[in-house]
C-alpha cells in the first residue's frame, strides 16, 4: 500500500478540474490517476471489493456507477480536490451496493 500512496502522492494536490486541465488529453493518465486514488481511498475505509461485491457481472455495474458518481461530484465542484472527489465517488457507490 505504501507504493500506491507513493505513486499518488504526487497528483494528490490537483482538483477534478486541473487533473483534466493538465492531464485531460491522456485518457490512459487520468484513468491511471483516479485508480491510485480510488485504491487509497478503499485501503482508508478498509473496503475489500471482491469480498463485497463477489459477483463480476456485479462489480462492472459498481465500477459503472462509480464512474457517475465521480463525474457528478466533479461536475458539482469542478475546484473539489480530485482525492476527496474520488473518495465521495467511492462512499457513495459503496452505499448503493449495500
Amino acid at each position: 500500500m505504501d507504493q500506491i500512496v507513493e505513486t499518488a502522492q504526487p497528483y494528490m494536490h490537483h482538483s477534478c478540474g486541473s487533473v483534466l486541465d493538465v492531464y485531460g488529453e491522456d485518457e490512459e493518465q487520468v484513468t491511471e490517476i483516479v485508480r491510485l486514488m480510488a485504491m487509497v481511498s478503499l485501503f482508508n475505509r478498509q473496503i475489500d471489493v471482491l469480498a463485497e461485491v463477489p459477483d463480476e457481472q456485479d462489480r462492472a455495474l459498481l465500477k459503472d456507477e462509480f464512474v457517475e458518481e465521480l463525474e457528478d461530484a466533479c461536475d458539482d465542484d469542478p475546484g473539489m480536490l480530485l482525492a476527496g472527489a474520488v473518495d465521495l465517488a467511492v462512499k457513495e457507490t459503496m452505499e448503493a451496493f449495500d
